[in-house]
Parts: structure tokens; C-alpha cells; sequence
């Protein structure tokens, strides 16, 4: 199952979702990755990627894989995590 594809919208709908099931505002989710409270909402909004030493920062930090955040693919992650995620592949099916 996937929540979706590669493109930066993609990616910040992934992100978004994650800072929410953790229930963090995105300063505190900046914050936690230690990224700039700017350059979170560039993410968000989909006008850049996190970089790949990002996002190895989100996922040690949160344990979202580098697949579900650059992919979609929602099979390696935690069980934990996929209690909280909402299944976005539901979202693109009916969009």
C-alpha cells in the first residue's frame, strides 16, 4: 500500500500527517528535527524536499522510514506509527 507518490506535494502531505499523528505544531516538529521553522513550512507547502540528512533525522527521531517519506510506502513502517498515520492512498483514491 502507498500514500501516494514522489512529487514534493506528495511528500508534504506525508509530513504534515506525521507532525499531526504526533500532535506537534510545526515549530515543535522543526524543532524536533532540528531544521528551521522556515524551511518546515517550505516542506509543507511543497516547495522543497527535505534532504536526505533530514530525513534520516525525521525518521530516527519519529520512526517514519525514508521510504514512506520520499515514497509513500507505508509497509516498513511501525505499527505505532501506522495507528496514527491516516492512509493517504485513500485520500488520492477518492481525489
Amino acid at each position: 500500500m502507498s500514500d501516494g507518490g514522489r512529487s514534493n506535494p506528495d511528500i508534504a502531505k506525508r509530513l504534515i500527517a506525521l507532525r499531526e499523528a504526533l500532535g506537534k505544531n510545526q515549530s515543535a516538529f522543526a524543532a524536533l528535527i532540528e531544521v528551521s521553522q522556515p524551511a518546515m513550512n517550505n516542506y509543507e507547502k511543497g516547495h522543497r524536499r527535505p534532504d536526505i540528512d533530514v530525513a534520516i533525522r525525521i525518521q530516527v527521531r519519529t520512526g517514519a522510514t525514508l521510504d514512506w517519506i520520499y515514497l509513500g510506502r507505508r509497509d516498513g513502517l511501525p505499527t505505532r506509527l501506522l495507528e496514527l498515520l491516516p492512509d493517504l492512498s485513500v485520500e488520492k483514491a477518492a481525489g
